[in-house]
């Protein structure tokens, strides 16, 4: 005998839910941030910014593009306010590590110090001018469109909808994946940010998909991070030479940027030869993915 077909998910009311529980998440760690400006404080505004916008790219299969963007512009401009100051943070980070082997690292230290002061002027004041109430307004309306479609659409068809949003997703990580080469690091960067609105979209529906367990997730994450790794060092060189163009160009600041050079380089390999683990993160597995094509001497 066989076993009695489940019922699908009732996706729409999942969306319907998490959209208001995110939009409340979300004001309040803004509203956190704008009264007491801190690391953790930005931190949280970030990640609940970037879970509330993963929810909203979820809404792509049930409501026109033309009005979710202005939703989907609004948190991106949010995240936006703090990358400069992000990154130099990750800059000291590894800075740091660099000291005892680096002399030239003590003085970058200072200089990324100073700046870091001053982008914690720039991100504090950018996020008290935040305004949430067109942005609420949005999302009211995009939970006024989910009822609607919820009385509308069966169970099944949504599910179905929903799933084929994140395919589409998927397919587009797998197309830039395909055209990456370890002569451009520009093709990694575009990869990871394809991939990162992928991970986000499938985090947002896990719940109902038994099939993306926490190690499935984590999985996802350490993905993510090579390609993170390699666009931090990118940053970390633009920066450098910035400092080196503000009169530091001697050979010690230029054996740390040979360190950094090869840091990338290293970096890219290891992700070139993970790259093809993409195909595992969509249970429901599309075509393979090729792995990205590499320059002799990179492999």
């Amino acid at each position: 005998m066989r076993p009695a077909k489940q019922p699908a998910p009732d996706v729409l009311r999942h969306l319907g839910d998490s959209l208001d529980a995110q939009w409340r998440r979300y004001r309040k760690r803004l509203k956190r941030c704008q009264e007491h400006f801190s690391e953790a404080a930005v931190h949280d505004s970030r990640v609940e910014a970037r879970r509330l916008l993963a929810t909203v790219e979820l809404l792509c299969a049930f409501i026109p593009e033309r009005d979710l963007r202005k939703a989907r512009g609004a948190l991106k401009d949010h995240l936006a306010s703090f990358n400069r100051l992000r990154d130099t943070q990750v800059q000291l980070i590894y800075v740091e590590h660099l000291i005892r082997s680096f002399p030239a690292a003590l003085e970058f230290r200072e200089w990324l110090r100073q700046r870091e002061a001053r982008f914690i002027r720039e991100s504090r004041k950018a996020v008290k001018q935040i305004k949430t109430r067109r942005l609420g307004k949005r999302i009211s309306a995009f939970q006024r469109e989910l009822e609607q479609r919820r009385s509308e659409t069966k169970p099944e068809r949504a599910f179905s909808m929903t799933q084929g949003a994140i395919r589409l997703a998927f397919a587009r990580v797998a197309r830039l994946c395909r055209r990456v080469t370890a002569a451009d690091s520009e093709t990694i960067h575009r990869t990871r940010i394809a991939f990162k609105r992928f991970r986000y979209m499938v985090a947002a529906l896990a719940p109902l998909l038994p099939a993306v367990t926490d190690h499935h997730r984590q999985a996802m994450r350490g993905y993510q991070s090579m390609m993170g790794d390699i666009q931090d060092v990118e940053v970390l060189i633009t920066t450098l030479d910035k400092f080196i163009k503000h009169g530091h160009d001697d050979r010690a600041t230029q054996r740390m940027r040979a360190e950094f050079d090869r840091r990338r380089g290293q970096l890219i390999r290891v992700y070139l030869n993970a790259a093809g683990k993409l195909e595992q993160f969509w249970p429901v597995q599309p075509a393979p993915v090729t792995k990205p094509r590499t320059l002799k001497g990179n492999s």
